[in-house]
């Protein structure tokens, strides 16, 4: 398995975000109101993940008080990062789009300043969420010898 490149990344957050923003512009107006709560389970996986790729770090340096982790683990622990940072750079893509439509229009509909405010949460969320794969990514790695 390769590493994550940021080119796949921005590519994969470019097409969700331009098809995000198409539905939007097709469909806003009978689109329900986005709760600010929905990014908090975004968070919390991204906050865990952040917290695995610690114990994982600890765990293969062998330091004292760890026990030894299997390499399967550690490879099951890489491919699950790099899904992670694949769907959280789709989910930036959908958030930047919801942003992008909403932020401008928020005089014209009643709603998009909450929708704004949602999707800035939103992007914070899956910020987190990235960083949280792309750190037990690259704690996976089998170093050069």
């Amino acid at each position: 398995m390769r590493p994550t490149h940021v080119r796949d990344l921005v590519s994969v957050a470019v097409v969700v975000g331009a098809s995000v923003y198409l539905l939007l512009w097709w469909r806003y107006r009978s689109m329900p109101q986005i709760p600010a709560t929905t990014s908090l389970s975004v968070l919390l996986v991204g906050l865990i993940e952040l917290q695995t790729a610690s114990l994982t770090k600890r765990r293969l340096a062998g330091r004292p008080g760890t026990r030894p982790i299997l390499p399967l683990t550690v490879a099951r622990l890489a491919a699950l990062a790099k899904a992670t940072s694949v769907v959280a750079a789709a989910f930036a893509g959908g958030w930047t789009a919801v942003l992008a439509y909403t932020a401008p229009r928020t005089d014209e509909f009643g709603t998009a300043g909450a929708d704004a405010l949602a999707a800035g949460l939103g992007l914070g969320a899956t910020a987190v969420l990235l960083a949280g794969g792309l750190v037990l990514e690259r704690v996976c790695r089998i170093p050069d010898r």
